[in-house]
This record gives C-alpha cells, structure tokens and sequence, in this order.
C-alpha cells in the first residue's frame, strides 16, 4: 500500500530515532539483569495493586482475557490520567474513525480514572510525527510505531514491555504467530504487539481470467508456470493490463510476500544468522539458495517490464480496484483481506469466481514450480519447487508505549489489551471496518463465528492458516537495528529502480546485496 495513505506500510525512507547519550538498550539490560523481574517501570510482572509508593502496577489480567473479550480495568489504581495516544488505523476509513471515536468512550467509560486523547496521522506521516515529538522530549504515551518502535527501544525511549506480558495470563500464547515474531528483538520485547494483520495475495478479475479460457482458477493458477501462461494469453488477446506490479518502493511488500513462493517450511528468502552473525543469501554466490532469491527478485521486474504498464514503478496498491473494477487491469500480486477497498469503489462488487463472471477474486500467491524458470527463461529457478505463501503486516503495525509515569504506562497497557481483546472493539474493526487478521489467534475464529465475510477476506485467512509459517513477517526474524531501511530502501527501492529501468534485470540482485551489506557494516 502506498506509504502516503494506506495501512499496511511505513515511510519508505525511515527516520532514524534519535540517537542517545544513555547506555544501548543491551547494555541496560545487562546491567540490571539482577533485577530483571521488576523490569523498566519497577513493577512486579503478575502482581496487581499499587507499589509501596503508591504508584499503580500493571494488573494481573493485563486489562483484558483472552478470549471472553471484555476489559474492565481501573488502570491499577484510583490516579486519573490522560494518555496521548496516536494511530494511523484511526483514520485508515470513515467507518474505522467513527469506530476508534466511539471505542475510545467505551474504554473511558470502562476505565473511570482514564481519559484518552486520540491523535491521528497518515501511515505515510506517523513515523516522521513519533521522531520529531521524541526529539522535543514530548513522546505520546502510546502509538502504533511500527518497526520504527524498535528504534526508539534500542534508544531507551521504549521501556521494556515484557513485564506488562507477563502480567496477563495469556500473552505471549495468544498471541498470533506474527505478533510473537515481530514483538520481539532478540528475546527482548519492544512492543505490546499489534491490533491486526493484513497478508500479501494474488488478486485477479475473474471475467479476464474466464475469458482467457481458465476454469478453475485455485487449481490452473496455483503454479507461476500456470499464473504465467494466463497472463501471457491475457495480455496477447485482450486491451487490459494483464499483470500490474505496484511497483512504487512503499509497496513492493508483494514481492516480500511471492519471494516467499520459492521456498517451503518458512525458509527466510533474505538473511540468516544469529544475533550480528548473519549472511545474506541475496546475489551470495556460496549460498545454496542464491537462486531462489535473485530468482524471484527477476521474476519481479521481468513480469513488470513483460505485463505491467508504464507507471508500474510509481504505482500504488490503492490505485488497483479503480483499474480492476473498471476492466482496465486483470491481476496483481498485493491482494490484502480489506473488502472494504473494493466496495468503497462499487458497491455491488461480485467477489470471487461467480462462474468466471466475478469482479475480484483472492488466491494464493503462485508456488513455485520446477518448470516456471524455463518457461520464463530465469536459469536460476530451473528445477526449484516451492509452497504457497506470503508476506504478513505485523511488524509494521506494532503498538509501544513509551516513556511516562507509571499511572499513564499502566493506562497505556490497559488501552493495548482493550485494542487487542474486548470483543467491543476487536470484532467490529476487523470484521465489518477494516477486515483483516486480529493481533489476538483465538479472536480470528471470533471474528469469523460473527460476519459473513467476503471470498477475499476469507480465502486470506485461510491461506494465512493453510500455509502457516510460509506466511511471515518480513524483516522481524532478522533481529537487526536498521530492519526497516533494509527493506524499504535496500530491497524495494532498488527493485523499484529496475522496474524504472534504471538497471537492468541482472544487476538487481547483486545492487541489493551491496545495499545491505553496507547498511550491515559488512
């Protein structure tokens, strides 16, 4: 999605967090590893009530159950407080702005003692919004800071959250895999998790597929040798644009997500390693999988350069239902769960296959299959076989609470855990406003007990379930400080470029290899 508007990405040139004359956040910790169960705030994980000097602790159920979905929580103690607290989501549409507006009430009225001033930003704004209002000393309480949330951790702006997780009875275990993997830097948590999660999809208008002789789309369009040979009779026998790369570097997260299709089990497609000890199997010529990533990375520009149109490297996610609702673009690989983009365009939108007559329809992202590297003329996928997967927004929707009084980090938890678990809120916004994955895993099912969900919502969260760990968060296993520059400027910036012409198909991976290495001081 482009960076500008929408909801699953972040600035795609990230702000650096202000630097700090403090120890780094691993130097803190190990100096006061002995008294690590008390944690940032001082607050005993587990324990409820208020410390010897009066100043509340996080409670024991951490505002919130995990599955019955209400929170009713006096913040830990009887001291009112206003909490600042800034969302992109908030604005993301008109209905998830009168929501938050509405469930900020509720939770007031569900916290007597707490009063909540909701500030907003674009995706686009809120990192450059958190670095300026840090650096003047004048944090909110609480934000979705995305990955930059990490910056602001190893700058000691970030408390520690792992006492606020250890005081519920049922985090980290319920949260989703996503969350497990993004809160967290190295066994470290730096956030409070995210609200929701998106997953990148192949997304295509059935009547152009139809047309093109496909009649059963999940299987005939399940292999990139399949997907492939469609869009080559699209794009020969009819005005439409076959295939539309959204290629603007704020939203090749598509190529996160079908990178992944090369590999089976989860395999990381970028980096491995432990801890500062990691090899980047891009363009690595002593790597056994270097094939399946520059493979996949020249299946990006070749198919931009092949199907796409001309403004496919400034093209922006949020401009394709316009374009394939009105029979202008047949397909497009950043398919997200969110009906609501489609019907905001047409009302009446037929999702699915409806016979081949459909509007839009959601699949997974094409395996890879041992054929398509021939048949695409990419030497470096001949042979490789690969599973269904995709990119998950988790990492990018990570929710901190930054450094304040006890009272008002306390609230700020209590606000987390009503984001993440009262059924008040939770089933509302990612059922009917803004669909997508909830933070919470035993809130999916929830969720789908309660709507009746459009075939792209649904079949998102089936692949997401179907495929596991083949759906995973970019760039958070990494545990690596500049994991955001990385991906948004070393990886999709220069693919962008390519898509651009501005080098050819070849070069691109070895010019993101030296893009890394460098950010990596290697």
């Amino acid at each position: 999605m482009s960076q500008s508007s929408t909801g699953d990405g972040e600035s795609t040139e990230p702000t650096e967090a202000p630097t700090s004359d403090k120890p780094s956040r691993r130097q803190f910790v190990q100096a006061t590893a002995a008294t690590a169960t008390v944690g940032a705030l001082g607050a005993l994980a587990g324990c409820s009530g208020e410390q010897g000097d009066g100043t509340p602790e996080p409670k024991g159920d951490g505002g919130g159950t995990g599955s019955g979905g209400d929170t009713d929580s006096d913040s830990g103690g009887s001291e009112s407080v206003t909490i600042d607290y800034l969302s992109a989501q908030a604005v993301e549409n008109a209905g998830m702005k009168s929501h938050f507006q509405d469930s900020m009430k509720v939770f007031e009225e569900k916290n007597g003692n707490v009063s909540v001033s909701l500030q907003t930003a674009s995706y686009g704004d809120i990192r450059s919004k958190l670095s300026s209002t840090v650096s003047s000393g004048n944090p909110p309480t609480f934000a979705e800071a995305g990955g930059g949330g990490l910056q602001f951790y190893l700058n000691d702006k970030v408390p520690d959250h792992k006492p606020f997780i250890e005081s519920t009875d049922f985090l980290p275990n319920d949260f989703t895999a996503a969350n497990k993997e993004s809160a967290q830097y190295r066994g470290e948590y730096w956030s409070g998790g995210g609200m929701r999660h998106t997953n990148s999809n192949l997304g295509i208008r059935p009547k152009s597929f139809s047309e093109a002789g496909v009649s059963n789309p999940k299987k005939e369009l399940s292999t990139w040798s399949g997907f492939l040979d469609a869009v080559r009779r699209i794009d020969k026998n009819q005005d439409i644009i076959a295939y539309e790369e959204t290629g603007v570097p704020g939203d090749l997260e598509s190529y996160w997500g079908y990178a992944r299709t090369a590999y089976t089990e989860g395999t990381d497609p970028w980096m491995r390693g432990e801890g500062d000890d990691k090899t980047v199997v891009v363009a690595n010529e002593n790597h056994e999988d270097r094939g399946k990533t520059d493979g996949m990375i020249k299946t990006c520009v070749k198919m931009a350069n092949e199907f796409s149109s001309e403004e496919a490297a400034q093209r922006g996610d949020e401009d394709i239902p316009s374009l394939m609702l009105t029979g202008r673009v047949a397909s497009f690989n950043y398919a997200v769960p969110t009906a609501s983009r489609w019907t905001s365009v047409k009302e009446d939108v037929k999702f699915g296959w409806q016979g081949g007559d459909g509007d839009f329809m959601l699949l997974p992202h094409p395996k890879v299959d041992s054929e398509f590297g021939n048949n695409f003329g990419i030497s470096d996928l001949e042979g490789v076989e690969g599973e269904h997967g995709g990119h998950m927004w988790a990492l990018e929707q990570q929710q901190c609470i930054f450094e304040a009084s006890d009272a008002k980090q306390n609230a700020a938890w209590d606000l987390n855990m009503f984001l993440l678990s009262d059924n008040e809120f939770v089933l509302p916004a990612w059922g009917e406003y803004y669909e997508a994955l909830p933070g919470l895993a035993p809130k999916l099912q929830e969720v789908l007990d309660e709507y009746d969900l459009a075939q792209s919502t649904e079949q998102a969260y089936k692949n997401a379930d179907e495929y596991g760990v083949q759906y995973s968060t970019t760039g958070a296993a990494w545990d690596v400080p500049d994991v955001d520059p990385i991906r948004w400027t070393d990886i999709n910036e220069t693919i962008s470029q390519a898509i651009a012409g501005q080098h050819s198909v070849e070069e691109t991976p070895g010019l993101v290899r030296e893009r890394i290495l460098k950010r990596l001081g290697q």
